[in-house]
């Protein structure tokens, strides 16, 4: 049956790529080559096994580097786009592969307001040692977990001074509550660390990229960090989040749908994005542009250092509409000792 499916793709695939090569042979050429994505496939190492899947491919990288030449940031922004390792993916294929955020659950207990503290006009838990590199989730809805152990690293780092990379494989594996790579929710991934008593350093647990079986005696025994429980951040208020980010890093929704998100490349984003809940990052401070003046998130992602700006996106904030900027204000999380 699955080598019936593939045969029916790669066909598919192949009458794609005729009808793709007489399109080029008619005179369309505009400077996007072959060569040029021979060079790109090179750089990410990228392999396609199906007979004219590499021309299928080279179609869908063609529209999307005229995407990219097009674009143009918002007036009064500086931020653009670029090629990156998501060039032969459609938008939908990038959507449905690399985010994978579920709404969170229904809360058991109430909201609870963030304590008031003095909040400075930037931080960047970055160069206070609280964030470790960024990591690259693959193609596995499993955002979720990066986000959450992000949180739990920088938590861990400000209340011990260590910093220790932690397994986001272990939640992928060991998370009934969510979904692998099929998406979850960092709540859930936040419960499961309290209620088993902690996570395991990313050195004995590591990525895999799929989900596997739990390793029980790791979860239930071997652990490098713990946390007490976690928080809800008031939802649709830019102000509390800041409170909880000048704490500490916070988890955030956000939704990640669109070609200008799929090749963010520097600057403050500003969308256009909707409020859909289908991606999971972790705010590591917040700053203001000195030359455009736009005050910013700064958010890790898990998509590697060849996105964005070295993995990290710069998310407008303090916006004129209560969910923020691609909804970042809905649904913040924090764990807490």
């Amino acid at each position: 049956m699955a080598s019936s499916v593939l045969l029916f793709v790669c066909t598919l695939m192949a009458l794609q790529a005729m009808a793709a090569e007489a399109y080029y042979n008619n005179g369309s050429d505009d400077g996007v080559t072959m060569k040029m994505f021979d060079e790109w496939m090179a750089k990410f190492g990228k392999k396609y096994t199906c007979h004219g899947e590499k021309e299928h491919r080279f179609g869908i990288f063609r529209d999307n580097v005229h995407f990219i030449r097009s674009y143009k940031s918002q007036a009064n922004y500086k931020s653009g786009v670029r090629i990156n390792q998501f060039a032969d993916l459609t938008n939908e294929e990038f959507v449905s592969t690399y985010t994978g955020a579920k709404p969170p659950h229904p809360k058991k207990e109430p909201l609870r307001t963030v304590d008031p503290i003095w909040m400075p006009c930037c931080i960047d838990w970055r160069y206070k040692g609280a964030v470790t590199g960024v990591k690259n989730q693959g193609a596995c809805g499993s955002c979720w977990a990066f986000a959450a152990v992000a949180a739990i690293e920088g938590l861990t780092q400000i209340r011990t001074g260590q910093l220790t990379p932690l397994s986001e494989q272990e939640l992928v594996d060991c998370d009934t509550n969510s979904f692998g790579c099929g998406g979850g929710h960092t709540d859930q991934a936040f419960e499961l660390v309290r209620e088993k008593g902690g996570i395991t350093a990313e050195s004995d647990y590591r990525y895999q990229g799929f989900q596997g079986k739990c390793r029980v005696d790791d979860m239930l025994f071997n652990h490098a960090a713990r946390i007490g429980g976690y928080r809800a951040v008031p939802p649709y208020d830019e102000r509390q989040l800041a409170t909880a980010v000048a704490r500490q890093p916070v988890t955030v929704y956000i939704d990640a749908s669109g070609p200008a998100f799929q090749f963010y490349g520097s600057g403050v984003f500003p969308g256009p994005c909707g409020t859909t809940s289908n991606h999971a990052v972790t705010l590591v401070g917040y700053c203001q542009d000195g030359v455009t003046g736009k005050k910013y998130w700064i958010a890790k992602n898990s998509w590697g250092k060849t996105w964005g700006q070295e993995g990290y996106i710069l998310l407008e904030k303090d916006i004129p509409y209560p969910h923020g900027t691609c909804g970042l204000a809905v649904s913040p999380f924090y764990p807490v000792v």
